[in-house]
C-alpha cells in the first residue's frame, strides 16, 4: 500500500505509465444504474482473477489541510468494515479467500485489488463491496495506521532522490503543491480524524466516480450479474468536480533554481516545464510528448549521441507524464563533478535543435511507434497487471483514449513535434533542479552559480495566500 513517490526522472516513470496503450484487448463494458462503470477482460489461461476498484481522486483533491489523507484512506480500506467489523476476522477472511491484495495512492486516483484463484472469484467480488461502500474507519486501527504511513514517509526520506523530486514539484506547482504530492504531508495526516475520512468517502468514494475492473478466469455475464446485485444499494451522488473543481495550477512566472545538498556522489538534476494535459485541445499535443520521448529514449538518437556519446553528461532522459491536470515535462541528467557545467551548457545548447526538420528522421519516430506498440502489448501479458493499466487510463485520459493511442501516435509528424516544443518547452520558463554533495556547494557550485549558468533569477514566491483552495 503505497502513495507513488516518483523519482525525479520522469523518463522510468513513463515507462510504467505509458504501457499498455495499443487496441485494446478483448474486452465487455458495461454501465450500472448507479454510474459505476464495470470492465471485464476475460483470460482463462490461468485459474486467476483480479477485482480491482478505482477512484478518481487522490492528491489532486487534497487542499493542505487533507495533504496525505487519500494515502491514509488507502490503507485504512484494508481493514474492519460494517460487515465485517473485527480486524482479524477480515484478515481471517481474505486468507480464507486465497487473496492477495494491495493499493496505491497517486495524483489522480487510488486503486485497490484482489487477485485470487477463480473458484474464490465471487467471495472476493463480495468482499470487494464491503470495503469499498462500508467502511469503519475503527479510531484504534486508525491509530496504528498514522504509524505505518509516517514510516513510509520516513523510507521516502531515506532517498536522496526524494528530496530532489519534493522540492522540484513544490517550485513547478508552487501555488496548489498540496495537490500534486500524494505521498502527503505528515504533520496532516498525524492529527487526520475519522471525520475528515468520512468527508473523503462522502465526496469521492461514489459510484458513478469509480471503476470496477475484472481480469482473468471469469465470464462477463457473470461478473455484471453480480455487479448489479452487489453494488445496487451504492447511491449515485452529484460528480465531486462539478462542487469541488480541480484547481488550474498558474503558469510559472520566471525561470528559478532548485538546488538540494544531500550526501550523493555525483550530481544529478533537471530542466522541468508545464506540459499537455490529457484534456480538450491539449490532446494532440500529448502524442506528440510520448512519440518524440520514446524516440529519443534509444541510445542511437541524436540527444544521447550529442549530450552521452560526446562525454559531456552521464546519462540524459527526456519525459512527460500523462496527466489530467498538467503533465510535467522533465529533461533529467546525471554528471561528473568537474563536468557539470559542460553538461548543463550542452543541454541548453541541445534543445532549441530538437525542433530542427532532421532532428529526427522517419524511420526513427517510426521505430519509436513500434517500441511503444511493443510495450502494450508485452503489458497485456499478465492479466493482473492489465488491470492497473487499464485503471491508470480510466481514471485519466479515458478508455477511448487507451483504444486509439497507438493510431493516434503512428499520425504524429515532425511540425507536430516542434509545435509541442514551441508550445510547452523552447523559450519557456523552466525549474532548473539539482541536487550535489556540499562540499561541491561549498566549492562554488551554489545557487548563485547556476543561476547564472542556466539565465535564471532569485525565487520570489508569489502570493499563495489562496494556495489550499476549498475542501
Amino acid at each position: 500500500m503505497t502513495a507513488k513517490f516518483t523519482r525525479l526522472s520522469l523518463c522510468g516513470l513513463l515507462v510504467v505509465v505509458s504501457l499498455a496503450r495499443a487496441s485494446a484487448p478483448p474486452h465487455m463494458t458495461k454501465t450500472l444504474a448507479n454510474g459505476l462503470q464495470v470492465i471485464v477482460v476475460e483470460d482463462h489461461a490461468q485459474p486467476l482473477a483480479t477485482v480491482e476498484i478505482a477512484v478518481r481522486t487522490g492528491s489532486m483533491s487534497e487542499p493542505p489541510e487533507y495533504n496525505g489523507l487519500s494515502h491514509l484512506y488507502e490503507h485504512m480500506f484494508f481493514k474492519g468494515n460494517q460487515v465485517i467489523p473485527d480486524q482479524s476476522q477480515w484478515l481471517k477472511k481474505a486468507r480464507n479467500l486465497g487473496a492477495q491484495w494491495n493499493g496505491s495512492t497517486n495524483t489522480e486516483f487510488v486503486n485497490y485489488f484482489f487477485t485470487t484463484t477463480s473458484d474464490h472469484f465471487a467471495g472476493v467480488m463480495e468482499f470487494m463491496r464491503d470495503a469499498i461502500v462500508s467502511p469503519k474507519f475503527d479510531p484504534m486501527e486508525l491509530e496504528k495506521e498514522r504509524v505505518v504511513v509516517t514510516g513510509e514517509m520516513d523510507r521516502n526520506e531515506s532517498n536522496p532522490f526524494y528530496f530532489l523530486f519534493h522540492e522540484t514539484q513544490k517550485r513547478l506547482f508552487y501555488k496548489y503543491p498540496s495537490r500534486k504530492d500524494p505521498l502527503g504531508d505528515r504533520k496532516t495526516v498525524l492529527k487526520a480524524t475519522v471525520e475528515q475520512l468520512r468527508t473523503i468517502q462522502e465526496r469521492y468514494y461514489v459510484p458513478n466516480n469509480s471503476v470496477l475492473l475484472v481480469t482473468g478466469d471469469v465470464k462477463a455475464d457473470d461478473v455484471f450479474k453480480m455487479s448489479e446485485s452487489l453494488y445496487a444499494d451504492w447511491k449515485r451522488r452529484e460528480d465531486p468536480y462539478v462542487k469541488f473543481p480541480l484547481v488550474e495550477h498558474p503558469p510559472l512566472p520566471l525561470s528559478s533554481v532548485v538546488l538540494v545538498e544531500q550526501p550523493v556522489q555525483t550530481v544529478t538534476g533537471s530542466f522541468n516545464w508545464h506540459g499537455p494535459s490529457v484534456k480538450g485541445a491539449e490532446i494532440p499535443a500529448t502524442y506528440a510528448a510520448d512519440l518524440f520521448t520514446f524516440s529519443q529514449g534509444e541510445p542511437s538518437s541524436k540527444m544521447h549521441q550529442t549530450l552521452v556519446d560526446s562525454g559531456a553528461c552521464v546519462s540524459v532522459s527526456l519525459g512527460w507524464l500523462t496527466q489530467v491536470n498538467v503533465g510535467p515535462i522533465s529533461f533529467s541528467f546525471e554528471a561528473a563533478p568537474d563536468k557539470v557545467d559542460r553538461c548543463v551548457l550542452a543541454i541548453i545548447g541541445e534543445l532549441p535543435k530538437m525542433k530542427e526538420a532532421n532532428y529526427v528522421s522517419d524511420e526513427e519516430l517510426a521505430n519509436a511507434a513500434v517500441r511503444a506498440e511493443m510495450d502494450t502489448l508485452l503489458a497485456r501479458e499478465k492479466p493482473s497487471a492489465l488491470t492497473h493499466t487499464l485503471t491508470f487510463w480510466w481514471t485519466g485520459a479515458g478508455i477511448d483514449y487507451y483504444l486509439g493511442y497507438v493510431d493516434n501516435l503512428k499520425k504524429v509528424t515532425r511540425p507536430q513535434i516542434a509545435s509541442y516544443l514551441d508550445t510547452y518547452v523552447l523559450g519557456k520558463p523552466f525549474v532548473f533542479s539539482v541536487m550535489l554533495p556540499p562540499n561541491l556547494v561549498k566549492s562554488g557550485l551554489n545557487r548563485a552559480h547556476f543561476e547564472k549558468l542556466v539565465g535564471a533569477k532569485p525565487w520570489a514566491a508569489p502570493n499563495t495566500a489562496a494556495a489550499g483552495g476549498a475542501q
